[in-house]
């Protein structure tokens, strides 16, 4: 069963350049990537870019990240934490977390 409650996040992003093996891709809002939040076990969520429309590897933004229910959603997540970005098994970005509301 998936839990009602999830998380509504602001934060600070930045998606490693291609050389450093990112993506080759820019995103857009919309992109659901992986967030991994300092455990073994990663969070499907959905980007909102805010004022971009997009963002290419080696850039930074602040983005509204929705992260979708599931059962073990962590519920101690803080201001000022990181995060990874992934997708599969690739880190393609990290972020910090600006503000956060549960949901």
């Amino acid at each position: 069963m998936l839990s009602n409650q999830t998380y509504k996040l602001k934060a600070r992003i930045t998606l490693f350049s291609t050389e450093m093996g990112g993506r080759k891709n820019p995103v857009y809002s919309g992109y659901r990537p992986s967030f991994g939040f300092n455990t073994a076990i990663h969070y499907s969520g959905e980007i909102q870019l805010i004022r971009k429309k997009e963002l290419r590897p080696g850039e930074s933004s602040h983005a509204n990240i929705q992260l979708l229910s599931t059962r073990t959603l962590r519920k101690d997540l803080k201001l000022n934490e990181s995060f990874i970005i992934t997708e599969g098994n690739k880190t393609v970005g990290t972020g910090v977390i600006e503000k956060l509301e549960l949901v």
